[in-house]
């Protein structure tokens, strides 16, 4: 009996993580732009929502934030992190806080910034 329980529990989790997303999904802007404006504006707001007093302006992350400029993260997953964040961040729960069209504008920001130089490349940390 333990084992089909367990078997019914892990099938019910396995269905709800596909169609919680998908439910989430449909709130957000259908694609990420990257276009000159909806960069502009994402920086524009990452300032607005103070996300640079953790992060840093470049979202190179600080003693308080982590990096997050070269975040691996989908759209969906960077708004569930800004929703529910996992540790000290506060959250920004609601639309009223903060709108999915300002976290899709903050996300493109963000990818639009160039990658770090590999450590490998830096005269200075190779000794040179």
């Amino acid at each position: 009996m333990f084992v089909f329980r367990w078997v019914t529990f892990a099938l019910l989790a396995f269905l709800l993580g596909l169609v919680a997303p998908t439910r989430a999904q449909q709130r957000l802007p259908a694609a990420t732009s990257l276009a000159p404006e909806a960069i502009e504006k994402g920086k524009q707001n990452f300032v607005t929502y103070a996300c640079y007093a953790c992060h840093g302006y470049g979202g190179q992350g600080s003693d308080v934030g982590p990096r997050i400029d070269t975040t691996r993260l989908t759209l969906q997953g960077f708004v569930n992190i800004v929703r529910k964040p996992a540790r000290r961040m506060p959250p920004f729960r609601t639309e009223r806080q903060i709108t999915d069209a300002a976290l899709a504008e903050i996300y493109a920001f963000l990818k639009s910034l160039p990658s770090p130089p590999d450590p490998k490349t830096i005269p200075l940390l190779n000794g040179n």
